[in-house]
């Protein structure tokens, strides 16, 4: 009786499993294709559910078999539009290669960059969560999240140089990249911004510069700007600092 019945179920499994792979690229094409009308569409217009299953090559009837509603395909769209930024600025915050100033520049730069080139992206980010249950809009989360990545990333320079972290790292991180995110929000929104592009971009890293230093000063550590990120570590690393 009971391998009877247990039967039904595996083959059931087995199904399922054979098809997850055919649903995850169905769902995966029916989020690119989303973000891909969204660039497209004027700001505050929302992309019909019928336009995505067209642009994605599949009836409607398929989206909503591979999403509940509108709300979970949104929330997959922000996810993916937030996993898309947070690599590209994870890129930029490469500590392997620049000096600190360098580094700024670069990480500002590619959020200029990205905001800039995906202004209907970065608005969507705001329009609601990225994750089920959640009462804090995307962009928030993404802010959140690309803080924390650059917390561990102090925390962890804090620790070689022998700094005890004293919870200043994870204000300072929040901090700056709160400070930048909102910034470079408002002067890509100004239709006639005071500042040139590479004039913010050196203008917001300095901010951040004023911030890393004042924290590292408070903590006994001077640090050189135009030096080597990697030369300063090894060089306070070894006392030489």
């Amino acid at each position: 009786m009971s391998s009877a019945t247990s039967r039904p179920s595996s083959a059931v499994s087995g199904r399922q499993a054979r098809w997850q792979p055919h649903n995850d690229s169905r769902r995966e094409r029916i989020v690119l294709s989303a973000i891909e009308l969204l660039e497209q569409s004027p700001a505050g217009v929302e992309v019909p559910i019928v336009q995505i299953a067209e642009h994605a090559g599949l009836a409607k009837s398929v989206v909503y078999r591979q999403f509940a509603g509108r709300d979970e395909l949104d929330r997959r769209i922000r996810s993916e539009i937030a996993d898309r930024f947070v690599a590209d600025i994870e890129d930029a915050l490469d500590i392997g290669e620049g000096s600190i100033h360098e580094i700024l520049v670069r990480t500002v730069g590619g959020v200029v960059t990205w905001i800039q080139e995906h202004p209907r992206l970065h608005d969507f980010l705001r329009t609601g969560p990225s994750e089920a249950g959640s009462d804090i809009d995307a962009m928030s989360e993404l802010i959140g999240t690309i803080a924390a990545s650059t917390r561990t990333l102090v925390t962890g320079l804090a620790g070689v140089v022998g700094v005890a972290d004293d919870g200043s790292a994870d204000a300072m991180t929040f901090a700056i990249v709160s400070m930048t995110e909102a910034t470079v929000t408002r002067w890509a929104n100004d239709p006639n911004p005071v500042l040139t592009r590479s004039q913010l971009i050196e203008e917001v890293a300095s901010y951040a510069w004023h911030v890393v230093d004042g924290v590292a000063r408070r903590h006994g550590l001077t640090l050189d700007p135009e030096q080597q990120l990697t030369s300063v570590i090894t060089q306070l690393a070894t006392g030489g600092g």
